[in-house]
């Protein structure tokens, strides 16, 4: 019964550790404000590791599983969904079995997070690097911006040529039209939706790397907010869209934030033995 107690008592040595440190890195505002994404790790046994990678530019640090800053974490198949369970302190965060002879999406939206700027000068950085220039006459620059944040991430796991088209079930979303994984397509083609809705003409920063390579593009979505890229095999990639707008009179009441911005990420790897 001794060596129980140990493991039970050094687990929750690990989980109180790792939320020191989520909560120093959480004071880091600046930080945390940075982009957010799934990436896969490894595999061990009959689960699948995947990580949340917290940074910019593709390239990140791994965070672990904190529950209170989870809204949903969900896989979905065929549209049908089964929430996924993890503990805190799990590293790498999200860990489950998956079939890979589905089309498989893993869905990580997280709560809002509150921001406030140290200086005017970073907010209109980050609008004008989101392409949100119409804000930078409508904002009030007497006053330090406040902003809450809310992440939307998905990754596509895959090894065969299954593919089925999600339904729209988040607020803000990038959706697979199809499989980067099937060798007959030479584009991945996909669509932006907020609350359900297409957006057109909307900016898209795509992100690839390997060991070799980084790459950085920007394109932007058609009238009916869909885009495609050419897919180069062995190669990672990224998708990543911003929308940013003003709080309305119920979202400044409940967040009590000038400003409300959405990050929607989907990453995929179209190797064929991922």
């Amino acid at each position: 019964m001794i060596i129980p107690f140990k493991n039970i008592f050094f687990r929750e040595g690990i989980i109180f550790f790792f939320l020191i440190i989520f909560f120093i890195l959480l004071s880091n505002k600046e930080l945390l404000a940075h982009e957010s994404w799934l990436e896969k790790n490894s595999n061990t046994g009959d689960k699948t590791l995947i990580d949340i990678m917290v940074g910019q530019n593709f390239n990140g640090t791994p965070f672990g599983f904190y529950s209170k800053e989870k809204e949903k974490l969900y896989l979905d198949n065929n549209n049908i969904i089964k929430n996924i369970e993890q503990r805190d302190g799990d590293f790498p965060a999200i860990q489950l079995k998956l079939d890979n002879n589905f089309f498989n999406v893993i869905n990580y939206e997280t709560k809002y997070i509150f921001l406030k700027y140290d200086n005017i000068e970073k907010f209109e950085n980050f609008v004008k690097e989101q392409d949100f220039l119409d804000i930078l006459s409508s904002y009030n620059a007497n006053k330090l911006p406040t902003e809450n944040y809310k992440r939307f991430s998905k990754i596509l796991i895959s090894n065969s040529n299954d593919f089925f088209q999600q339904s729209s079930k988040l607020d803000f979303e990038l959706i697979a039209l199809n499989s980067p994984f099937d060798k007959r397509n030479e584009f991945f083609k996909f669509k932006l939706l907020n609350n359900g809705k297409p957006l057109g003409n909307f900016q898209i920063k795509i992100f690839t790397k390997n060991k070799e390579i980084f790459n950085q593009e920007i394109i932007k979505t058609k009238p009916n907010g869909e885009g495609q890229i050419r897919i180069v095999r062995d190669r990672v990639y990224l998708l990543s869209a911003v929308n940013i707008f003003k709080s309305n009179f119920i979202q400044n009441l409940k967040l009590k934030s000038d400003w409300v911005s959405h990050w929607a990420t989907l990453a995929f790897f179209p190797s064929y033995n991922y």
